[in-house]
């Protein structure tokens, strides 16, 4: 219910898409990505169920394999967490390609997961062939390579289509290593959460001026940006040059390297 009361639709939406290349600009008529290209995608969730355990692929590997132009690298930072809510982030132990698919196809791979506890304000790195699963109670900003290249692993059993061959092919089969990114604080009102070969994700602390190509969400306060007036959730787009954000609170800020 957090992305309804946020103004994103009615009822229980799971996922708000806050920049995205088919997003229709407003003023212009025509999606985003034929207006311009920002090569990042950009999200709210709000989970009320475990989500499928999946796994995305590298640059190389979607080429290889989907014939796709990239691949899905991804960061979560923690904006809510209910008590209890977890995260399944790679395994617990080693397996070959054909166990992996023979437990995804039993179920036994629930047993195979390793699962985090995160709280608000954590931010987490998500490469691609990271095994993965967000589970309920979570409210997370999230940003990615701007392609819906999904390969799913295992579904809770509710039936929905699998892709064990592309997701066992390029799945870490490993432990992953240590997913929690430390924040760097770069100034008085900025601080680095995550850096990385495709994005950088900043929180930041209002008013301030940046300098575009990047986009702004909102998490408190209000802010106005030239003649756009922003409440808690919404997010704006910051075309190249200087802007300066006025206002008090803070947002999450997003930008491709």
């Amino acid at each position: 219910m957090r992305l309804s009361r946020l103004g994103k639709g009615e009822g229980n939406i799971g996922e708000s898409w806050e920049v995205w290349r088919e997003n229709v600009v407003a003023g212009e008529g025509k999606p985003f990505g034929e207006v311009a290209d920002f090569p990042l995608l950009v999200k709210l969730l709000d989970t009320r169920e475990r989500l499928s355990v999946q796994v995305h692929p590298d640059a190389v590997q979607a080429r290889a394999i989907a014939g796709a132009p990239h691949g899905k690298a991804e960061a979560w930072v923690v904006l809510e967490a209910e008590p209890g809510a977890r995260i399944a982030y790679g395994l617990n132990r080693e397996l070959s390609e054909a166990e992996l698919r023979e437990r995804a196809e039993s179920g036994a791979i629930e047993d195979d997961l390793f699962w985090l506890e995160p709280k608000a304000g954590d931010v987490i790195d998500v490469p691609p062939g990271t095994i993965h699963a967000i589970g309920p109670g979570l409210f997370l900003y999230e940003v990615q390579e701007p392609i819906d290249l999904t390969w799913r692993l295992y579904d809770w059993g509710r039936g929905r289509p699998l892709h064990l061959a592309e997701a066992c092919a390029v799945a870490r089969r490993t432990p992953s290593p240590n997913p929690w990114r430390e924040p760097v604080r770069v100034s008085e009102l900025v601080v680095r959460l995550i850096e990385g070969p495709h994005f950088v994700i900043e929180r930041v602390t209002l008013p301030l001026t940046r300098q575009g190509w990047e986009s702004l969400t909102l998490l408190s306060g209000a802010a106005t940006v030239g003649e756009e007036h922003l409440a808690p959730g919404e997010t704006v787009m910051l075309p190249p040059g200087l802007w300066h954000v006025e206002g008090e609170g803070e947002a999450l800020v997003a930008r491709p390297r």
